[in-house]
């Protein structure tokens, strides 16, 4: 006797949705993410940011720059299922101008045309190919989301997936720039998954952020940078 065991046609492409999700979540992703430190670089030059106390300054950059992104991203998981593709160009321009540090708003620019032509590419969405031929600004936060939804993932998951990414690329440019082990970055990253999840559960459309700005802004103006950013 034979036995065939048929998997739904719904098992198959969540399955696949979240296999795509993963690999467009990866931290070392060819998009540019290792170059840029968002300001953290010009935090530990000023002594400011050290290991003892930098697993508090991440937790509080997710309650805020992280509850920000998190709410583009699932805002524009939302219009990618929608079909709403003006609306996500509209949202890019919006999301920019609540950058206010010219390099970490260059930055976001930049590595989110870069990940949204490479999903696009590899997806073969003539929706991704379509926002990515139309957007003139397009930032990682509401690009990954837009990828996200396109693919068929809830919009909370997809908070969480970017969040999770931009989380491992500060702590891997913390690596770089402080005496932190892998052991201890693991460390960090797990104890932060919490507020990964209030922050992708949080629809918060601003943020306040004033030291992280000002560092960004102060970056360039450094003797030696290890980071674009």
């Amino acid at each position: 006797m034979s036995l065939s065991f048929a998997i739904p046609w719904q098992h198959v492409r969540d399955l696949t949705a979240l296999l795509s999700l993963q690999q467009f979540a990866d931290s070392a992703l060819p998009i540019g993410g290792a170059a840029h430190s968002f300001g953290i670089e010009s935090l530990v030059d000023a002594v400011l940011l050290s290991i003892d106390n930098l697993e508090s300054f991440l937790a509080a950059h997710l309650e805020e720059s992280g509850t920000l992104e998190a709410a583009y991203c699932g805002l524009s998981c939302e219009l990618a299922q929608e079909d709403a593709l003006q609306n996500f160009l509209q949202l890019n321009i919006e999301y920019g101008a609540r950058r206010i540090a010219r390099e970490s708003r260059d930055a976001s620019a930049a590595m989110g045309r870069r990940f949204l032509h490479l999903a696009a590419r590899v997806s073969d969405f003539d929706l991704l190919a379509a926002a990515s031929q139309d957007a003139h600004e397009a930032h990682l936060a509401p690009c990954f989301g837009f990828v996200a939804g396109a693919l068929g993932v809830e919009p909370e998951t997809a908070a969480a997936a970017y969040l999770q990414q931009s989380i491992t690329t500060l702590i891997s440019a913390c690596q770089r720039l402080l005496a932190l082990g892998q052991t201890r970055a693991q460390e960090i990253l797990w104890n932060l998954k919490p507020g990964i999840v209030r922050a992708a559960q949080t629809r918060a459309f601003s943020s306040f952020t004033p030291l992280l700005d000002i560092a960004s802004a102060r970056h360039p103006n450094q003797a030696t940078r290890l980071f674009i950013s």
